[in-house]
């Protein structure tokens, strides 16, 4: 049997090729253990990454997954504009008010493929006429219920009278909802709807929108969670891990060690392969010396060093052939914009900065200067560094604000609330801390408003 190597998976995953890929591929099944057969089986490798496919716990039928065409969320997912949205949503309704889902489908399907076409107005319009159409072939008797606003005598008051009592309702709804400990410091942050609000603000063309609508709902495949591909309502692929390297910085000789460092910066930084196997191959020969004179002038050869040179040669096109597999690695070579956008994200001391990052890399993308796979690799880059940054312990002077506010009073915190929002008091120490520190004092101060009401109403 074919030992593998304990170190590494790649001899797992990745069969050695030989002239007969049958026998070859049982050969390397009987030489794995049991454990290592059964990843074998159960996973498949792209590129650098192992995978498997799997269902979720409660699959969706086919009638369901097609009738998803006609719910709000496919119309917001399409439309973009919630108005738009709600008012295809109530034209479809009515017009399918008799129909199946077969039927209801059918017509979405119809009606979208005109608004591609057509545009979204013109179509809308024609629903809604034709709804309108179909109403009046079926009239609904309407009967009047005595309102309360009638006076003893049967009759209506004024109508002044009944807007007024509606919109002071209103204000007390309202005044109900934002009343008390319902109050929020600031939304999520939203790198692609902060994108498309910018386009719309800079009154974007219909071509300009679409192609940024299709460039979210390309970048809706990655999962936070793990899944590298969603494939269905019921089926995804799920990252298993990824294959390591066959070689690594470690079988370098100690002395060397440091080449694979240098090859992987002059990768990065664009420098041509010649001048790159230049610079490593002369290093090599005055680590490994295979030739020369010594001390007292008599010359030598060296057939271990030759051998140490040629091994130490063979690492490093390993590595090489590795970084140019690696798309992250192959993108900062290939791509300034990216380069210099990830370089940003990555030195930020600030989430806003990070903000201000991403917002760039959605202009560079509208631009056409940053692919679609570029872009999704940034905003994995810029939500992980946001973490790194929330982590981080905070500074002395959000110390001091957090120990202020777990030491406040009920009316020292409405003061804290009031000073911290917006531009209120711009003097405020909190106004020139980082962004994730100044959410931690927000959370801080809504946490200690909670304790000191439970307190008070106790």
């Amino acid at each position: 049997m074919t030992a593998y190597n304990n170190r590494s998976n790649h001899s797992i995953f990745v069969p050695v090729e030989t002239a007969s890929p049958k026998d070859g591929l049982m050969a390397h099944i009987a030489g794995l253990g049991k454990l290592a057969r059964l990843d074998f089986e159960r996973c498949a490798v792209a590129g650098e990454i192992i995978y498997a496919v799997e269902g979720d716990a409660a699959p969706v039928s086919q009638a369901d997954e097609e009738a998803r065409i006609g719910t709000l969320a496919y119309a917001l997912k399409k439309l973009g504009k919630p108005t738009d949205a709600a008012e295809f949503m109530r034209c479809l309704n009515a017009l399918c008010e008799e129909g199946d889902a077969r039927y209801r489908q059918v017509v979405a399907s119809y009606y979208y493929g005109e608004i591609a076409a057509r545009g979204c107005g013109e179509v809308l319009k024609e629903m809604a006429l034709l709804t309108m159409q179909l109403a009046s072939l079926h009239p609904v008797l309407e009967e009047v219920e005595e309102s309360e606003w009638a006076n003893d005598s049967g009759e209506y008051g004024d109508d002044d009278e009944n807007v007024a009592s509606l919109f002071a309702q209103e204000v007390a709804a309202m005044t109900r909802l934002v009343s008390g400990r319902r109050r929020a410091a600031r939304l999520p942050q939203d790198d692609a709807a902060e994108w498309l609000a910018t386009l719309e603000a800079e009154d974007a063309s219909v071509e300009e929108l679409d192609a940024a609508f299709g460039t979210i709902e390309a970048m809706e495949q990655y999962d936070e969670g793990g899944a590298l591909v969603v494939m269905g309502s019921h089926e995804r692929t799920v990252v298993c891990g990824r294959v390591e390297d066959e070689f690594s910085d470690e079988d370098l000789p100690v002395r060397a060690q440091y080449l694979a460092g240098e090859l992987r910066r002059g990768y990065i930084s664009g420098v041509a392969f010649d001048a790159l196997w230049e610079d490593l191959d002369a290093q090599l020969e005055a680590l490994f010396p295979v030739r020369g004179r010594t001390e007292t002038g008599a010359k030598f050869y060296s057939h271990a060093n030759r051998v140490w040179q040629q091994f130490s040669r063979q690492v490093l096109e390993a590595l090489l052939g590795d970084c140019e597999q690696d798309f992250h690695l192959r993108a900062l070579r290939t791509n300034r914009t990216y380069r210099q956008l990830h370089q940003a994200i990555r030195r930020a001391s600030d989430t806003r900065t990070v903000g201000e990052a991403m917002q760039q890399a959605w202009a560079a993308r509208t631009s056409g200067a940053l692919p679609v796979k570029h872009l999704a690799a940034l905003k994995t880059a810029a939500a992980l560094q946001r973490e790194r940054l929330a982590a981080e312990r905070p500074s002395v002077m959000a110390e001091r604000l957090l120990q202020e506010v777990e030491r406040a009073s009920s009316a020292r915190l409405r003061f804290l609330s009031w000073a911290c929002y917006g531009e209120n008091q711009p003097q405020h120490p909190i106004h020139v801390l980082p962004q994730q520190e100044q959410s931690k004092i927000w959370n801080a101060i809504k946490s200690r408003k909670a304790v000191v009401t439970v307190k008070v109403n106790a």
